[in-house]
């Protein structure tokens, strides 16, 4: 196991949620369409829910960065320092740390739509989840939440890593890894915003805040075949699936220029260096037998 690596992920995870989780929150509120006029309630309550979010989502970014590294130094023997190994390692990265972040998921988004401070407690909706739907309801969306970030994560390390390859060579590693979070961000998250909408509203379709926004709002709780029905509904030509792209490229953009920035200042990525090293030698061991 790369400590190295673990520990960085851990200060990138830390760092970007500090700064951007009052934007995150907003983002969460338009995607699930509980959204309140921005200053009409104390700056505090777009924090609510930092606490036991930074606490158990960090350990989640740990493994997922760390299983990309290592997978992605798996592959790179095999397939070369190419989009394939970009996509295989990101695919591996999401299909391994998924059964982590999706309770995750679930209790942060409905921390952050609260309206009241009972509603935004953790104990409080540990126990409403554990009430109404049993484990499963931490598991609400899961195979949603694959359908959306397996291609989220393909194309977002497939324009991380060649956009880092085009920046200026004599760029610092850390504006390297700026710059490339920032377009893979951007790139990613237009491609694949409708579905986690989608995903979105229905993780928080049963909380006690969207009861109360009431209308048909009560219907996609049925499934996601409803969620899809009441977006359609509710704006024409489809544009109801885009609703608060605004607001998440505003969150996830400067969140993950910040992440990754400090992720690879504390633990620069010489996977493929390493890779081409360790090949130069078993080379040159194997000229030596022969």
């Amino acid at each position: 196991m790369d400590v190295q690596t673990l520990l960085a992920s851990c200060y990138a995870s830390i760092f970007s949620r500090l700064i951007c989780y009052p934007l995150d929150t907003i983002a969460i509120q338009h995607a699930s369409s509980t959204r309140r006029p921005i200053f009409s309630v104390p700056f505090r309550t777009y924090y609510r829910g930092i606490l036991p979010s930074t606490v158990l989502v960090t350990p989640a970014i740990s493994v997922y960065l760390t299983i990309y590294r290592q997978s992605k130094a798996f592959l790179i023997p095999h397939f070369g320092d190419t989009t394939t190994t970009y996509l295989l390692a990101g695919t591996t990265a999401e299909l391994t740390s998924s059964f982590i972040w999706t309770p995750l998921e679930v209790i942060k988004s409905r921390l952050q739509i609260s309206s009241t401070t009972k509603e935004g407690s953790l104990s409080e909706n540990l126990k409403d989840i554990w009430r109404k739907e049993g484990i499963r309801g931490f598991y609400r969306g899961y195979l949603l939440g694959l359908v959306v970030f397996i291609p989220y994560n393909g194309i977002w390390w497939t324009v991380y890593e060649h956009t880092k390859k085009a920046a200026p060579r004599d760029w610092a590693i850390s504006s390297q890894a700026a710059l490339g979070g920032c377009v893979a961000t951007m790139t990613s998250v237009c491609c694949c915003h409708p579905l986690d909408l989608i995903k979105t509203r229905y993780q928080v379709a049963t909380t006690t805040t969207v009861g109360r926004v009431g209308g048909e709002r009560l219907e996609d709780a049925r499934g996601v075949v409803r969620v899809i029905q009441n977006v359609l509904g509710e704006r024409k030509f489809g544009l109801g699936f885009y609703k608060g792209l605004g607001a998440r490229l505003m969150c996830s953009t400067p969140s993950s220029l910040i992440s990754m920035a400090v992720f690879e200042y504390f633990s620069p990525d010489k996977t493929a260096e390493n890779a081409l090293s360790s090949s130069l030698h078993e080379g040159n061991l194997e000229g030596e037998r022969l």
